[in-house]
């Protein structure tokens, strides 16, 4: 018995040893994959921009972008929303217009979504239905019929509600307060000039 136990008690403390040491090496690569797919989504928020660039601005209570193209014109912001779904985390970003009155975009940078069903929510029919909405109105769903743009509504995942409902959520709990901070943060860019 104590034979056994000194054993497991081993093969627990080098497999905890080895674990730990794997994550100092690869904590590197795994930081640089992670802001290559920030870099990614936040590219794909304005496909039509030429050399789009972001500046994260200085606001601590949220992660928003101010993205503009290569002459240094404003294309609008992107701002970093995480909500909690059927498999966990969902971190999205969505995309404002330079005037703060539409979505531009929406991209999921992470998800633990259960695969076939609620991680289609990186899908582009589903992604593409945020267009145009606006971000101060709430955003609903529909199921199983065509949803009105003019009454902010999107068609939900069938199969898949608990993450339709997880995005919309975490949309609109936290975009209407991002826009506040980033006309704030525009007034005081104005007054450092």
């Amino acid at each position: 018995m104590r034979r056994m136990i000194i054993v497991l008690t081993s093969v627990m403390v080098l497999s905890g040893l080895v674990l730990a040491l794997a994550d100092t090496v690869f904590q590197p690569q795994i930081q640089a994959n992670k802001h290559r797919a920030l870099q990614t989504s936040l590219a794909a928020i304005f496909p039509k921009a030429t050399k789009p660039q972001f500046k994260q601005l200085p606001i601590k209570k949220m992660t928003i972008y101010r993205g503009t193209d290569a002459s240094g014109t404003l294309l609008g912001y992107a701002v970093g929303i995480v909500t909690n779904g059927y498999g966990g985390p969902i971190s999205l970003l969505i995309g404002l217009s330079a005037d703060l009155k539409k979505i531009v975009g929406m991209e999921v940078v992470e998800d633990s979504e259960t695969p076939g069903m609620g991680a289609r929510i990186a899908d582009d029919w589903f992604r593409n239905q945020f267009d145009g909405l606006n971000p101060l109105q709430t955003i609903t769903y529909v199921k199983n019929e065509k949803p009105d743009s003019a009454k902010n509504q999107i068609e939900a995942i069938s199969g898949a509600t608990i993450s339709t409902k997880a995005v919309l959520s975490g949309l609109n709990s936290s975009i209407g307060e991002a826009v506040s901070l980033i006309k704030a943060s525009s007034g005081q860019q104005e007054s450092n000039k």
